[in-house]
């Protein structure tokens, strides 16, 4: 079943380093794993005072919110909108902050509501990426937005946790943190409980520590986890042979070779060895395809062999990435793959249809 969660991701802008002093909000709404409202408030901050380090970091001037209302005046539109959500949002203790702090500034009841963190998800969805930050996970996943604006921050975190349960193969949100072994935060007039990742153990009930004993001059940060441990992905999202990569020969180098990637020559084909598929992070290359869905909707036809990667690999992306499966092309074909030196044959036979070399092909699926 595909991920479906229903959920709201927020983002707040401060104008200096107090918590109080947002200026500007937005929200997405996600419902059935499908952004489907989205808001954006310019808050006039009380006192009225902007860093200029926070104003090189979002670009938001005191011009731009000198005559919006306050965050005590926006806070009934805030919470009919949010309504009773689970609020998402990356690094969220900083947002959450915001929220609790600003509500106290203008003397409004903090609501209870429970929130989870995209930072957190996505440290446990992926636990090999070196950083997480919203920024480098955007861009590993394809994700392109302007990074400090609230909305376009909002929207780039929805995506992110969407990604997550693709990834993972959850159905919804709870079932996401089941896996993951997550629990939601808090916030309640009491304060706030973060969102955390649980042992399954009992409160004080905690395992204590071993103390590891090394061998003298034996370096301890050779014990810390191996840095090439496969990531977290659903059972079986390829054909288990195609998933094993292949040793590489001699490659040569082609112009139909991707940026960055080498394949086989022709005598490798033709010899009927596998090819080189070194090099290619595809299980990044499989989640982009599934959450982004590049051919979503278009009739897809896969001719003869290629070249960086097997056959069945070609035809599991492009499942992936939305596309309808056909056998051989025909009137009703809207792409086309095939090897560069059939190209234009094909090209002057369906005139219709978009003839994409191996190396386009893998351009579109974001290679």
């Amino acid at each position: 079943m595909p991920f479906r969660p229903n959920f709201t991701a927020i983002d707040f802008e401060t104008a200096n380093r107090r918590q109080d002093s947002a200026c500007q909000l937005a929200a997405v709404v996600v419902r059935e794993g499908e952004i489907v409202r989205e808001r954006m408030w310019m808050i006039r901050p009380e006192p009225f005072f902007f860093s200029p380090i926070n104003i090189n970091i979002h670009g938001i001037q005191p011009a731009d919110v000198e005559f919006e209302p306050t965050f005590g005046d926006h806070w009934d539109d805030i919470r009919t909108f949010i309504g009773d959500d689970c609020v998402i949002a990356h690094n969220a203790m900083f947002d959450i902050g915001v929220l609790k702090a600003c509500l106290e500034k203008h003397g409004r009841t903090i609501p209870t509501l429970q929130f989870s963190c995209t930072r957190l998800i996505a440290r446990h969805a992926w636990p090999d990426r070196q950083r997480f930050g919203l920024k480098p996970l955007s861009s590993w996943l394809g994700i392109q937005f302007r990074h400090h604006d609230a909305l376009e921050d909002s929207r780039a975190c929805a995506k992110v946790l969407l990604a997550a349960g693709v990834s993972a193969g959850a159905t919804s949100m709870s079932d996401l943190e089941s896996q993951l072994r997550l629990s939601r935060g808090k916030l309640a007039e009491w304060g706030v409980k973060n969102a955390k990742r649980v042992d399954g153990r009992r409160p004080g009930n905690k395992k204590p520590k071993e103390k590891r004993r090394l061998p003298k001059g034996y370096a301890s940060r050779s014990l810390r986890r191996s840095s090439v441990r496969p990531l977290r992905f659903p059972i079986n999202p390829f054909d288990e042979q195609a998933m094993t990569e292949a040793q590489p020969g001699e490659p040569i180098a082609t112009n139909e070779s991707p940026a960055g990637y080498q394949v086989t020559g022709s005598n490798t084909i033709a010899e009927g060895l596998p090819p080189v598929e070194s090099g290619i992070d595809w299980q990044r290359v499989a989640v982009r395809c599934e959450f982004i869905q590049p051919l979503r909707g278009r009739s897809v036809a896969i001719v003869g062999e290629l070249r960086v990667m097997t056959k069945t690999r070609a035809i599991e992306l492009t499942r992936r990435a939305g596309g309808i499966l056909q056998s051989e092309p025909n009137e009703s074909t809207q792409v086309i793959v095939v090897t560069a030196d059939h190209s234009n044959d094909h090209r002057q036979r369906f005139s219709q249809a978009e003839v994409l070399s191996e190396a386009g092909f893998l351009k579109r699926l974001g290679v």
